[in-house]
């Protein structure tokens, strides 16, 4: 029997076939498609290792060149049959491989979105959805942080408390929208004044609170009172001047927060009592 005379049932070269594997074969990762090119590799390999063992072993071709283009029509079967085994297997190895790479990216983006929406999850706990500063939890949060790299390390800090000057009547006069809006100016106004690494907080309706680090009684004087001019020479169309009292304490030995929070509170009192738009230093 010559080659002709094999079976149309061994026909793999039809037109959807071969659009089938283009097209899968396309759609493989980089990987993917290396282990199908590689089984692919393996069928000329072997027949050539086949024709090699036919000829030189079993002696069934008078040369080389016969045993490996004219074979018997079951050795011919035998090699095709091996042949499509290598492909498929490598096809499938490689599809399996694909899904699994797939799968891991599909893994590694659900990760990411969930680490995403972790991290807005926490900061809806620990910011003020009003003004963008965080809230009264993660102040006492950070000011136990704070305590606690004072009293260990020496690393010196101060605690200032800003309050707005007459917001009540503000919301009185204009409403709770303008306060609102105030509130939020105020706010931007404060974090454009102070550095990376001091931390704002609001801790009641008009009252804010701001940790700065690595700071003294002096120092925090200074920011207070740039802080005070900010907002004193910023007035706005629909209320008109505003103005702040800032009470400070600044970091002592053996500090709690209940201890440093009542002395910038205190201070705070005392601007207030010193008729307002000033800073006092307890």
């Amino acid at each position: 029997m010559s080659i002709q005379q094999i079976p149309n049932t061994l026909d793999l070269g039809s037109s959807g076939a071969l659009g089938v594997c283009f097209s899968s074969f396309s759609a493989l990762g980089r990987n993917s498609r290396r282990l199908v090119w590689g089984a692919l590799s393996l069928v000329p390999a072997f027949w050539l290792l086949d024709a090699w063992v036919d000829f030189m072993i079993f002696d069934e071709a008078s040369s080389f060149y016969m045993a490996l283009l004219r074979p018997e029509p079951v050795e011919l079967w035998m090699r095709v049959l091996v042949s499509v085994l290598l492909v498929s297997f490598g096809v499938y190895a490689a599809l399996l491989l694909d899904r699994a790479e797939r799968i891991q990216r599909e893994l590694r983006e659900n990760n990411e979105q969930l680490e995403e929406m972790r991290r807005k999850l926490e900061l809806l706990v620990v910011v003020d959805p009003l003004t963008g500063v965080f809230n009264r939890r993660k102040f006492h949060e950070s000011l136990n942080i704070a305590l606690s790299k004072a009293n260990r390390h020496q690393h010196m800090f101060a605690l200032l408390m800003i309050d707005i000057d007459h917001f009540k009547r503000i919301n009185d006069q204009f409403g709770h929208q303008i306060g609102d809006r105030v509130l939020r100016i105020i706010c931007d106004q404060i974090r454009s004044s102070i550095r990376n690494s001091d931390q704002m907080f609001r801790v009641g309706g008009e009252e804010f609170c701001l940790l700065a680090a690595e700071t003294d009684a002096k120092q925090a004087k200074s920011l207070a009172e740039k802080i005070r001019l900010m907002i004193e020479s910023h007035p706005l169309p629909e209320v008109g001047k505003l103005t702040v009292s800032i009470g400070i304490s600044d970091f002592e030995d053996r500090d709690t927060q209940e201890s440093i929070y009542a002395r910038a509170d205190m201070a705070l009192y005392d601007a207030k009592h010193q008729g307002r738009n000033c800073v006092a230093i307890q």
